[in-house]
């Protein structure tokens, strides 16, 4: 686990090299302390206890400046060149440091629109400006928002393994709870089969506490991000399932839906089974639409004109999000334009990103809803699915 971690970072920090000299930016900052910045796991795969300086930069000679306590941390990841211990105080090593680089831009962790770039504290940025003075760093700042985008965004080689892997167990999971609900359980006691079914294999949810159960709701009782609650099902259910799990820090984010027969049937009443074919297609419009090169609400109208064509709501959320060490992992989203305008749906979809596709039929009244969702790899060619696609309702027969 703390050697795939590191190949990771390793992996993150020659992309991030790259992407510092395509930019022409000389050095990155990254400031923190408790590990309050948030980019800390994604590019070196540790946290720092006490406060450090990190310098990646644009010759792949990237140096820390940490307390002695923290330094074999550093060292121990072998991707540093240089780990400078200081003692009593950071202020007079930092100096010194950034004479040496002297850098004419330097990138700092700073982002009005999304938290996952804005790791940098108040607190730290006015010791820098303290230390550097105001004038001073004001001209050599610049946001490291873009490539700390793409970092996140652009999935490496170890990354990808890692979420299939998660996908894999999500399929493999729902499987194995699908073959044990029975109608008369409650939303908890369905919840509960995909905590089991976690422990089992040693892994937690992606989203929340470890072992926190996932989304689970009947139609019935109202589809929202809630908890399972202690409302039982009965024949004519439509239960929908939103699962986020977690191997190695990096997550799925898989939702499926099943229907409960009544006495006598044999598949879902005619308008739930419109409902869901309805969903499916915007679903494949969706994968068949997303490739290298267009922007997230291109996609998210492809895949919105097939609901709203088939005369239900528009979908009340976006098309879809990224996933990763996060099940919504920032970046670039496939929404709807907005007014003032968003800049996560202007942004360009590229390869090796994750996406989960989820354009949902969504009613009021008790009316069919449906909700499924699939994780796809962008490649060069298109959207790869990673998961096994939900294309029939799952059907669950009650007990005679």
């Amino acid at each position: 686990m703390v050697q795939e971690q590191y190949q990771i970072a390793k992996e993150k920090l020659d992309h991030a090299a790259i992407l510092l000299e395509m930019a022409g930016i000389d050095s990155w900052l990254v400031l923190t302390r408790e590990g309050s910045d948030p980019s800390m796991p994604l590019l070196f795969g540790i946290r720092s206890f006490h406060t450090a300086a990190i310098f990646i930069n644009r010759d792949g000679r990237h140096k820390v400046i940490s307390t002695v306590s923290d330094k074999g941390n550093y060292e121990g990841t072998g991707l540093f060149s240089e780990v400078i211990p200081y003692y009593a105080s950071l202020d007079e090593v930092f100096v010194q440091e950034l004479a040496k680089l002297a850098p004419q831009k330097l990138a700092l962790n700073i982002s009005a629109h999304d938290h996952l770039c804005d790791g940098l504290t108040l607190g730290l940025y006015l010791w820098l400006e303290d230390l550097l003075g105001k004038e001073r760093l004001q001209a050599i700042e610049v946001s490291s928002e873009a490539i700390l985008k793409e970092l996140r965004s652009v999935k490496s080689p170890t990354e990808i393994a890692c979420i299939q892997q998660a996908v894999d167990y999500t399929i493999e999971i729902y499987e194995e709870v699908f073959s044990q609900i029975v109608c008369g359980m409650t939303e908890i006691e369905i919840g509960e089969l995909f905590v089991e079914g976690m422990k089992k294999r040693s892994l937690s949810n992606g989203l929340g506490n470890p072992h926190d159960p996932p989304l689970v709701c009947t139609v019935r009782n109202g589809l929202a991000h809630r908890k399972p609650g202690a409302h039982k099902t009965i024949p004519g259910d439509i239960v929908i399932i939103d699962f986020s799990l977690k191997y190695k820090d990096y997550v799925s984010d898989i939702a499926r839906t099943a229907y409960l027969l009544k006495p006598g049937e044999t598949e879902a009443p005619e308008d739930i089974r419109r409902a869901f074919q309805t969903a499916i297609e915007a679903i494949t419009t969706a994968i068949d639409f997303i490739r290298p090169g267009v922007k997230g609400y291109e996609v998210d109208a492809a895949a919105r004109q097939v609901i709203e064509m088939a005369g239900y709501p528009t979908i009340r959320h976006s098309t879809g999000h990224q996933v990763g060490r996060e099940t919504h992992d920032g970046g670039t989203t496939l929404g709807p334009r907005r007014t003032p305008p968003r800049p996560a749906v202007e942004g360009i979809v590229q390869v090796g990103e994750i996406y989960a596709i989820e354009p949902t039929v969504i009613q009021d009244d008790g009316l069919p809803c449906i909700l499924v969702e699939e994780n796809v790899l962008i490649t060069d060619q298109g959207a790869r699915i990673l998961s096994k696609r939900q294309t029939e309702l799952v059907t669950i027969a009650s007990e005679s």
